[in-house]
């Protein structure tokens, strides 16, 4: 059996019995900017989890790591992790990616990462995070953490609402009302 190429062709769980994505939704979805949440198991056996950007392209999710580094030894005694991905606008959609991870040395000819800084702080933002990372980088490496999906489960809580509602719960916050009166 070939696994399947991209994430909306595996069967997808809508938690709680929350609406679920549209395979166009889901692809879209895991492709924008959002900094993600990986999860996976220190030495001790306790869970962590920590803030990762990543970028998505053919079913895949690249995320990258400092080689040798505390997320990278992890990942390479128990490659299993789960990766969420979330809106936090209400009223909240999110993805929930469970899958094995493949650690590779960063191929900077060939980097699914490229131009990540760029893609989540613009260019002056990426030119103050390189370098200020450009030293560790430098000394110890990047290693390329593709994750392939196996099962995929959250909500899209947008589904549930017309679009007037959908535009009502986005202002709301921003309205000089007390949120109990609305």
């Amino acid at each position: 059996m070939s696994s399947p190429r991209l994430i909306s062709e595996l069967p997808f769980k809508a938690l709680g019995g929350q609406p679920t994505f549209a395979s166009d939704d889901l692809e879209a979805f895991v492709g924008q900017r959002r900094v993600a949440v990986l999860a996976y198991l220190r030495s001790n056996g306790h869970p962590n989890q920590v803030p990762i950007w990543h970028t998505y392209s053919n079913g895949a999710f690249h995320m990258s790591t400092v080689t040798d580094g505390p997320k990278h030894r992890a990942l390479k005694r128990n490659p299993n992790v789960t990766l969420t991905i979330q809106d936090e606008r209400p009223p909240y959609r999110a993805v929930i990616v469970d899958g094995v991870v493949d650690l590779t040395p960063l191929d900077a000819d060939n980097d699914p990462t490229e131009g990540m800084a760029v893609r989540y702080f613009g260019r002056v933002g990426a030119a103050a995070y390189d370098k200020m990372t450009k030293e560790i980088y430098e000394s110890s490496g990047l290693t390329l953490v593709t994750l392939q999906p196996r099962g995929v489960k959250g909500f899209d809580n947008t589904k549930a609402l017309s679009r007037s509602e959908l535009a009502f719960v986005r202002v709301r916050e921003h309205l000089p009302i007390p949120r109990s009166v609305l």
